[in-house]
This record gives C-alpha cells, structure tokens and sequence, in this order.
C-alpha cells in the first residue's frame, strides 16, 4: 500500500509540473516582432531614433546576391540586396568625448529586440574594412525594409566566418567607452 501511494504522490507531483511548464510560454526558438525603428543612445550628446524611412533616405548600396543568414551554420542566399552603410547612421550622431583620444575606448553594442547583442570597437567600423562591410538591409528578393521579416537585418560582409555578426531584429545601437 505504501508503494502505491509514493506512486500515486510521484504522479501527481509529475502531472502538476507538466501543467505548469505547459502554461510558461516557450522562450527558446521564440519570434520577436521586428524592428520599426533604431535608437542610436549612451555615449552621445543626444540619442537620436531612426524610423524605416529615415534609415532609406541614406546612399543605398546594391549588394547583388549574398548571404543574409544571421547563422554562420547556415546560408540564406537573397538577391537584389540593397543596404546602408551603419557608418553613415553613425556619423549623423555626435558621440560625447572630451578628446579625440578617447575614441580608442569606445565600442558599439548591437542590439537586437531578442536580446542578443553583438559589438563592434570604434576603430573597427571607422578605420578597418569591416566598416565598409557593415550594412543595414533595405531591400532583399524584391521586399522593401517595412515588409521584411527580419528587419532591421545587420550584415557584416568582410567577415571570415559568414553570418557570424549578421544580427536580426536591430532595435538600437548603445555607444560605450570601455573603463
């Protein structure tokens, strides 16, 4: 009789924590809604917020056929890509220093609505290839920025490792000094 009751206890305990994890919405392989807007904030004299529309008033770039994975595992091939520079957005902003020195401290955190971030140094996007890589996608396979899924899509195209630091879901841009 004992037996059946630790059974029975063990049961219940199990069907209890099954209906609790049942009732959690899953956080793993989650849809975020995309990005209608970038707010460029920290270390700058004051944040500016880039609508879809401000982002494609910017020289566009024709990129042709490329990869638009944001998985260095997999390829997404698109066509007609056309993109921004992520400098030009930058450079429309005034970042708060008190010497041009201490822009060698200074780093840019990506961050997209899911939380995931990735980061890039001011020396990187201002004085190496990579910030003559570094896109913000405004059109791909014929679909405008305000129909795409992922949008505000990051991709980093002098990449090694292809979709490494390619980011969907853009939703601001925190400028940081390292201490």
């Amino acid at each position: 009789m004992n037996n059946n009751f630790y059974l029975l206890s063990a049961m219940k305990n199990f069907i209890l924590l099954f209906l609790v994890l049942a009732a959690v919405p899953p956080i793993f392989g989650q849809d975020f809604a995309p990005s209608e807007s970038l707010l460029i904030t920290g270390k700058v004299k004051k944040e500016k917020v880039f609508t879809l529309s401000d982002i494609k008033k910017n020289r566009t770039i024709l990129l042709g056929e490329i990869n638009t994975s944001c998985s260095p595992k997999q390829r997404v091939n698109a066509k007609g890509v056309k993109a921004i520079l992520v400098r030009d957005l930058l450079d429309s902003v005034k970042f708060d220093y008190a010497s041009s020195k201490a822009l060698n401290q200074f780093y840019f955190k990506f961050e997209a609505s899911d939380g995931y971030a990735i980061v890039y140094s001011f020396n990187e996007i201002y004085n190496t290839e990579t910030g003559k890589n570094l896109y913000i996608v405004t059109e791909k396979d014929g679909i405008d920025i305000a129909q795409m899924d992922n949008r505000i899509l990051i991709l980093t195209t002098s990449d090694i490792k292809s979709g490494s630091r390619n980011i969907k879901n853009l939703s601001r841009i925190v400028v940081c000094k390292a201490e």
